[in-house]
């Protein structure tokens, strides 16, 4: 009886061995990801009021236009948005880790607390790669405002509804972000040091900068 209850303890003893081991694989690999969701959303909200002006500038030509429009100078100039009459930055939300977490059950050995802010930051990439996805396909049609045009009363109401639209979402991805650093700080991650980095990294926030919006 005994040495069926040592046995049984051992393996135990393995199996918590065992998944601690998983458990610190899936954080170490968490981490990585909730660090790289933080940048994108400090990106976000350092060009939040960058972004909200230049939409603001171009609804205030189209109010003062007539039917006849002259193309706007662009507001990028380089990188893969050059030419662009507006733009945003198109990044990757990483979600695999986490998915993988759950799924190995890998996180349901993590702390508590620890899943949970893992879980709220996640769940805020989501919504941020959804919101970014139908801020692509909006604000790409503001482009045509980089070519002469002749506008028709009905297309420059469509211009601005867009422009409406991009300016509504662009506060409600800073929103999100800006309620999320909390649970990027009790995961231990310095929000000072990775603005930084995120600065650095950012050809929207280089662009905002050298237009004189922030």
């Amino acid at each position: 009886m005994i040495g069926v209850l040592i046995a049984l303890a051992a393996g135990q003893s393995v199996e918590w061995l065992h998944w601690r081991e998983k458990a610190r694989e899936a954080d170490t690999r968490l981490l990585a990801d909730a660090r790289t969701v933080l940048n994108h959303m400090l990106e976000r909200l350092d060009i939040q009021s960058c972004q909200d002006r230049r939409l603001v500038l171009i609804e205030d030509r189209l109010l003062a236009s007539g039917s006849m429009w002259n193309g706007m100078t662009p507001f990028y100039t380089e990188g893969p948005p050059a030419g662009s009459t507006y733009a945003h930055p198109m990044r990757t939300w990483p979600r695999t880790a986490w998915e993988n977490a759950v799924a190995s059950t890998a996180a349901n050995h993590l702390p508590p607390d620890r899943l949970a802010d893992y879980s709220k930051i996640f769940d805020g990439a989501q919504r941020e790669a959804n919101d970014q996805a139908t801020e692509h396909e909006d604000s790409s049609q503001l482009n045509l405002l980089g070519s002469n045009l002749t506008l028709t009363p009905d297309q420059k109401i469509q211009f601005l509804l867009i422009i409406e639209r991009e300016r509504a979402r662009n506060r409600v991805m800073a929103y999100e972000a800006h309620n999320s650093i909390s649970y990027f700080r009790a995961l231990g991650l310095n929000v000072e040091k990775e603005r930084k980095a995120a600065r650095e990294d950012s050809l929207a926030y280089e662009v905002c900068r050298s237009n004189g919006l922030i």
